[in-house]
């Protein structure tokens, strides 16, 4: 993109870049960022991070390590039904560790990205976050 002095969508191109740099493996999970953490300030979850629980590794879309909760994202094509039971096992044995789990899918994060926020920072609070929630506009759900 250096090399060319006019691109289309060169912003939006250099920002899902940086996106993916960080850990975003899907369109689901790069909105997420751009739609729920940042615009209301929620801390920075750690990207497709590495969990070892009895010598198997696991990776966790958006990880809040700090307050032992998880935030995954369930895409169609990456969640089909027949996996479905993989991903309950998986939550059911990080609660056994401690680890809190919710789970959103892509109307969560696109059409009430908001109220995903707002759910998430709750929980956050409730295990230590001492931040608050910022609202993102005029119409957003957060509370004043």
């Amino acid at each position: 993109m250096r090399l060319r002095k006019k691109m289309r969508w060169r912003a939006e191109l250099t920002a899902a870049l940086a996106e993916i740099g960080d850990g975003a493996h899907s369109m689901l999970e790069y909105r997420y960022v751009r739609q729920v953490e940042r615009p209301h300030r929620l801390p920075r979850a750690d990207r497709q991070a590495r969990v070892v629980r009895g010598g198997r590794s696991s990776y966790r879309d958006n990880l809040y390590a700090d307050y032992l909760l998880c935030v995954e994202l369930d895409g169609r094509s990456a969640h089909p039904d027949d996996r479905r039971w993989q991903d309950i096992h998986r939550d059911n044995a990080a609660a056994v560790d401690g680890l809190l789990t919710l789970r959103y899918n892509w109307a969560d994060v696109t059409q009430h990205p908001c109220e995903t926020a707002l759910e998430i920072g709750a929980v956050l609070q409730q295990r230590g976050w001492a931040g608050a929630l910022r609202r993102c506009g005029p119409a957003c759900a957060i509370p004043r």
